[in-house]
């Protein structure tokens, strides 16, 4: 499911220079690939992964796609969810075909 999500994603919003909200969505999906590898496998949040590739509106996008899937409450106060990534071979292997792995 999460390969299909990650290649639906890349023909759906395309990246784009010189708009001031466009989102690289495939180098998003890639720092939560390696935000989970580094977890192994556990849930992480959205802020672990900006540091990993600058602001970008949230997550709710790649949950749509069945790439991340929300785990738990949102916590603090309404201000972070934690998300899993169930199938990391797939998005990996979405990643990889699309020059992004």
């Amino acid at each position: 499911m999460s390969y299909d999500g990650v290649m639906r994603l890349a023909r759906e919003h395309p990246f784009t220079k010189g708009r001031m909200f466009d989102v690289d969505w495939l180098g998003v999906v890639k720092g939560c690939y390696e935000e989970a590898k580094r977890i192994e496998g556990k849930s992480f949040a959205g802020a672990w992964v900006v540091k990993r590739v600058g602001w970008f509106p949230g997550l709710r996008m790649l949950e749509k796609y069945g790439i991340l899937k929300k785990e738990g409450e949102t916590v603090r106060g309404g201000r972070r969810a934690y998300w899993v990534m169930p199938d990391m071979d797939g998005v990996a292997r979405a990643l990889r075909e699309l020059g992004y792995l």
